[in-house]
């Protein structure tokens, strides 16, 4: 086990390269927020917006829970479930905006506005788990939680991660 200093160093470490990439993302959907305001039906953005910060919320706290299992198999297999759900509402909802014969700018008008929420949601979810909950964790859970944190929130693994894992999964007997 490592010491509670180096620990800490890491987790720093991360969350500095994560916020980062959290900020760009927050500027390039702010951007998109801000071109598409005078399209949308600013009450009903604002609203999904609004519900979209809620889900962001909670998935991130369960995300930021699932980072202390021991079991990576089962926390790859719901974070990939987590991941199929959300593109299967994304879908679902272009369907409905295509079947309601919606214009596709203010499709993406509302879109933007839901996207930039569900950012803000993971980023608010994420920091408050954080904050709130790790100081309480054992030290082996803060452990598996530094090691299980990705550094970066574009890029989840990275090559030498994917490497490791397909080598693994191959060496099963």
């Amino acid at each position: 086990m490592v010491s509670e200093h180096v620990l800490l160093a890491v987790l720093g470490r991360k969350i500095r390269r994560r916020l980062g990439e959290y900020v760009i993302l927050g500027i390039v959907q702010g951007f998109f927020v801000t071109a598409f305001t005078p399209v949308v039906e600013f009450a009903f953005a604002l609203l999904l917006g609004i519900l979209m910060l809620g889900m962001g919320m909670s998935l991130a706290w369960l995300r930021e829970r699932r980072r202390t299992l021991t079991n990576p198999y089962y926390r790859l297999a719901i974070e990939a479930s987590e991941s199929f759900v959300l593109l299967a509402l994304l879908g679902t909802s272009a369907l409905i905006a295509y079947g309601l014969r919606l214009p596709l700018v203010t499709y993406q008008a509302h879109l933007s506005y839901a996207l930039f929420g569900y950012l803000v949601g993971s980023v608010v979810g994420e920091l408050g788990w954080r904050f709130l909950i790790f100081g309480r964790l054992s030290g082996e859970e803060r452990y598996r939680y530094v090691q299980n944190l990705s550094p970066s929130v574009l890029l989840p693994y990275s090559w030498s991660h994917l490497r490791w894992l397909w080598r693994r999964w191959r060496a099963r007997p």
